[in-house]
């Protein structure tokens, strides 16, 4: 019963509030440490497909020289060609192009982040 009766009183003294002027400390300790882990799976596919026609045209004609027109004296008419060409060229294209493109893209990123925090307060003052 001394005993029982002794830690009711030791128990009284430590549970009592703090007085008008009494000085306190305190420590506190803390740590933590997280994990995070992300598994990013790449699954894509494309599929592109392109068709082209085209048709062109062009007709060149190239004039070069002299032409001399003269009148003789007899009232005849003179044509001369000096070096004279007369040049015509064609040309035409026809055409078609296709592209087909499959495109696959496939893949994992794996990240793993760690954090690792400490903290230490300690605090003093009178109450």
């Amino acid at each position: 019963m001394k005993k029982v009766l002794s830690l009711a009183i030791l128990a009284t003294f430590l549970a009592t509030p703090a007085f008008a002027g009494e000085t306190f400390v305190g420590n506190q300790d803390s740590s933590s440490n997280s994990v995070t882990k992300t598994n990013l799976m790449l699954d894509s596919k494309t599929f592109s497909q392109r068709d082209e026609k085209y048709s062109s045209w062009a007709n060149k004609v190239d004039v070069d020289g002299d032409i001399n027109i003269s009148q003789g004296s007899d009232g005849d008419t003179t044509i001369s060609f000096d070096k004279f060409t007369n040049n015509t060229a064609d040309s035409e294209l026809h055409g078609k192009y296709s592209e087909t493109n499959w495109t696959t893209l496939g893949g994992s990123i794996n990240t793993t982040i760690n954090t690792y925090t400490d903290a230490h307060e300690t605090t003093a003052g009178v109450r």
